[in-house]
């Protein structure tokens, strides 16, 4: 079970990304996990559970909309299969449940999470950006260049022109969000 310092988990930034419960699924006993859970912000505690019963613990969260089931060990896996997304963590977690995982973080730290959670979904938009800008101003050339406003060269080069502009946007998923522009040698 992790330390319960790493389950500081603040309701309103859960809300804000979409996280809108959080259930402590455990093997071990209820009175450890009542005690790890103590003034955090956990919706519900199953204890004293087997692989099996995470498994049908986070089937039946799926009521509730899509499940991510956050793991360490051998018994954690079947339930990573079962989630939605498997996010395993993987310093000194079980191979299976690394192997199971969609994710892997490669710290045993929860607070990664919602780090981890945000990078992604950032990543997401700027890609979608860079897709639909992509798609669109190749449309616009085609459209122009069917309408005799620009010569093949012409076109060839203004592709050329928009593959490198999306590729550059794109390449803001590797910075960070209101990071500052210089270098970081």
């Amino acid at each position: 079970m992790p330390h319960p310092q790493a389950l500081h988990l603040h309701r309103d930034q859960n809300r804000r990304l979409g996280i809108e419960r959080i259930v402590l699924a455990t093997g071990d006993r209820r009175d450890v996990a009542e005690l790890v859970v103590k003034g955090l912000s956990i919706d519900a505690v199953r204890a004293e559970l087997t692989a099996d019963q995470k498994v049908l613990v986070v089937l039946s969260e799926r009521k509730n909309g899509p499940v991510m089931m956050v793991g360490d060990g051998v018994n954690d896996a079947p339930a990573l299969a079962a989630a939605d997304l498997g996010l395993a963590m993987g310093a000194k977690g079980a191979a299976a449940s690394a192997e199971t995982a969609d994710i892997v973080l490669l710290v045993d730290q929860l607070d990664r999470v919602v780090p981890a959670i945000e990078i992604a979904r950032r990543s997401r938009r700027i890609a979608l950006e860079s897709v639909f800008a992509g798609i669109g101003l190749s449309v616009a050339g085609m459209v122009a260049a069917s309408l005799g406003f620009l010569t093949p060269v012409q076109g060839a080069l203004f592709q050329e022109l928009i593959d490198v502009a999306v590729i550059l946007n794109a390449l803001r998923a590797l910075t960070e969000p209101g990071a500052s522009r210089r270098a970081r040698w």
